[in-house]
């Protein structure tokens, strides 16, 4: 979902603004405790069950206009970290960050790091304040997070995307996982293959979706190819060219295509392989910024009335934890019970509840 001038009418789109500005500044807000708040008591629930880092509340940012459910100033009151998706414009990205969220995920990574880079923190003239001493996004100060690597820019969950976001130095990848048949998981924000995006390797289109679940690793990798581009993206390429370290990532990694679906095991690779002494040497800023960066793993629901199976956690912490990122890597769902499941079983990496909807007390009940 999208926070931007193309998907709203201009004055929609001027009265959302208006609202972000308004809520920074309003007063006379009614006293009202935790308990008379959803989202708070929730939140609250779900810090009292962490047993690492406290987890992270991730709304849509359509919520935190006035009225629309979500109070953020309650929750940094409460102490809780609020990271918002999705948002692709610079205007809004500024009231957001006027309204001192901890994050933003974006399909378009140029213009987040633009925002991040011209944010006046302390409004004293001079931008930057979230920045280190070498210029990139300092993650202590704000979390500016590649919504499925780049969206916007390349097609999604590809190598490609995720080159894109390390190229305009994002300090998070975003991502979603869905299961193969071999129990592995795969990036794909849908749970089946879609005609939309993809297509058989030999350039043939998709008759219909391809359930990725019926799909080894094998199978998935070198029968097809999701590089197709989307109409409502007219910033999307899939041009080679444009993406060099996939390409030779790809070759090195026996990858059929840089468009081939990767696993999530292949993107940590990816990552890792551009913080090497080569990359240092190329472009040091760069190498410095994948050295460090973020993954904020999506555990995506089978269909959107069936819970996330405990298996798919699992899978994806043992890749985490295989990888040695347990301590960058965050595992996000709009499922609560495979949030608290995470917590339980997996409570190395950091939990995140993403909110499509404002919470109801039936829901901070259930964290319980």
């Amino acid at each position: 979902m999208a926070l931007s001038p193309r998907w709203f009418p201009r004055r929609a789109f001027a009265v959302l603004l208006a609202c972000l500005a308004c809520a920074c500044t309003r007063t006379g807000r009614p006293p009202r405790t935790p308990a008379d708040d959803p989202t708070v008591r929730l939140m609250d629930t779900l810090r009292a069950h962490a047993r690492g880092r406290a987890p992270v509340c991730a709304p849509d940012a359509r919520l935190l206009q006035p009225g629309g459910g979500v109070d953020l100033e309650r929750l940094r009151e409460a102490g809780h970290s609020v990271i918002v998706w999705t948002v692709n414009d610079v205007p809004t990205m500024q009231a957001l960050l006027r309204r001192g969220v901890d994050g933003i995920i974006s399909d378009r990574p140029d213009l987040l790091a633009r925002a991040a880079r011209d944010f006046d923190a302390n409004r004293d003239g001079t931008p930057g304040d979230l920045l280190d001493a070498d210029g990139l996004i300092d993650p202590k100060r704000f979390d500016a997070q590649g919504h499925r690597g780049a969206r916007g820019l390349r097609p999604e969950n590809t190598l490609p995307a995720f080159e894109a976001a390390l190229d305009f130095h994002m300090t998070t990848l975003e991502l979603d996982t869905v299961l193969s048949a071999d129990g592995v998981p795969v990036l794909s924000h849908d749970p089946d293959l879609s005609p939309a995006k993809c297509r058989h390797a030999d350039g043939s289109p998709l008759p219909a979706p391809v359930p990725i679940a019926t799909l080894t690793v094998a199978r998935l990798q070198t029968a097809f190819v999701c590089d197709r581009l989307l109409a409502d993206r007219p910033e999307q390429t899939n041009d080679r060219a444009r993406s060099p370290e996939a390409v030779a990532f790809s070759a090195r990694a026996g990858l059929p295509d840089p468009y081939s679906v990767p696993t999530l095991r292949q993107l940590f690779a990816f990552a890792a392989d551009q913080a090497d002494a080569a990359h240092e040497a190329r472009d040091p800023l760069r190498a410095r910024n994948a050295r460090r960066v973020r993954f904020n793993v999506e555990l995506k629901r089978p269909s959107p009335k069936t819970d996330v199976e405990p298996a798919h956690g699992g899978a994806v912490a043992q890749v985490i934890q295989d990888a040695g990122l347990v301590q960058r890597a965050d595992v996000q769902s709009f499922d609560l019970r495979a949030v608290r499941s995470m917590q339980e079983h997996h409570p190395g990496p950091r939990a995140v509840l993403l909110l499509q909807t404002p919470p109801t007390a039936a829901d901070a009940r259930a964290a319980e």
